[in-house]
């Protein structure tokens, strides 16, 4: 397992031909354990015994023996033992491993919604007996590895997310959309105010502990364009800005709104004006 700077965990057990990874862990100290990271894999914690909060995107949950806790793909968590005696299982999967060979309706309604981040779950799940004995039982089948488990625990996996579905879904319009808001609103606020200076995908992807990809589609559901066109976008308007009231040449303006390369400002500012700044700042100077 392997935790980068950005706080993404990779597990290379993930990327095997079975996708699914399960642990039993025993604590016997109070405190955190691992740093708070992330995955894009879909996680479900069984607490055996003990007691123990799970810290998930900054929401303290208390757990007991019993509980599940889900972490949905991205969501940033640690775990930290409440008493001398912890013991929990974790499942983590690659829910593309549940796709099919062929699309068909399971697929399209559900499984590419999942991978997608368009169905969330609530993480903490108290009192459903039924979903905890599927887990156990994967869990189950997991350790005793007799012949076929493969197929039992891929199917165990399908019966787990349709409990899920049909009684854990959260509004992706509400909790989920508020973190979701939130977390790009301080990226906004650093894109507004470090703009002049050179900025990357995988520098933004870092700050909300997100994949460039994740935040590449955030950023089109929220704002309704990636994030670097978004950059783009800011630094045309502060260039447009410059041109109209200062007499200062394109290479400046240029350098003042973050482009190193005045040829490719250019094509950005024609892109978006159709015109060229050159002649955008003789048309409002000569006025």
């Amino acid at each position: 397992m392997i935790i980068t700077d950005s706080g993404q965990m990779i597990d290379q057990d993930i990327k095997s031909n079975f996708p699914i990874k399960i642990r039993r862990t025993e604590y016997r100290e109070h405190g955190a354990f691992l740093k708070k990271h992330w995955h894009e894999e879909f996680m479900i914690f069984y607490i055996e015994k003990g007691t123990a909060i799970i810290h998930c995107n900054s929401q303290p949950i208390p757990v007991k023996a019993g509980d599940l806790v889900v972490i949905n793909p991205t969501d940033i968590h640690y775990l930290e033992s409440c008493c001398n005696h912890l013991i929990e299982s974790y499942i983590i999967i690659d829910l593309s491993f549940l796709l099919s060979y062929k699309e068909d309706v399971c697929q399209t309604k559900y499984i590419t919604p999942l991978l997608e981040n368009h169905i969330y779950f609530q993480n903490k799940i108290e009192n459903d007996e039924d979903l905890v004995r599927q887990v156990t039982n994967l869990i189950g089948e997991y350790e005793q590895k007799k012949f076929g488990y493969e197929l039992m625990i891929k199917a165990e996996a399908y019966h787990i997310l349709v409990s899920l579905l049909r009684r854990h879904t959260v509004r992706v319009t509400n909790e989920v959309k508020n973190r979701q808001q939130h977390q790009l609103r301080l990226l906004l606020e650093y894109i507004d105010n470090h703009y002049q200076q050179k900025i990357t995908l995988k520098e933004l992807a870092a700050m909300a502990n997100v994949t460039p990809h994740h935040l590449c589609r955030l950023f089109k559901s929220i704002i309704g364009m990636p994030p670097i066109e978004y950059i783009n976008q800011l630094r045309i308007n502060e260039a447009k800005r410059f041109l109209q009231q200062h007499h200062l040449k394109v290479g400046e303006v240029a350098q003042l709104v973050g482009f190193s390369d005045s040829n490719y400002f250019s094509r950005i500012f024609k892109k978006y004006n159709h015109i060229s700044p050159t002649n955008m700042q003789k048309d409002y100077h000569n006025y």
